[in-house]
């Protein structure tokens, strides 16, 4: 699961970090990166989505115990 967190917390930083940036660029005509929003935005994505993940695979192994429900 610490992987997962990892991942996911890596890819929500660099989307944050390049949407923060282009937009900037494109709406202000300077590029600039909001760090605080990114990491705030890794933090929660990456704690929800590993909490998702792991209810997904004890959902699983309950399923597969008892085939018959």
């Amino acid at each position: 699961m610490l992987l997962y967190f990892g991942m996911v917390f890596l890819i929500t930083f660099l989307v944050t970090a390049v949407v923060t940036a282009l937009y900037g660029w494109i709406f202000h005509g300077a590029c600039g990166l909001n760090w605080e929003s990114a990491i705030i935005n890794s933090f929660i994505f990456g704690i929800i989505l590993t909490w998702m993940e792991s209810r997904r695979i004890d959902r699983d192994e309950d399923e597969a115990d008892n085939p018959y429900d």
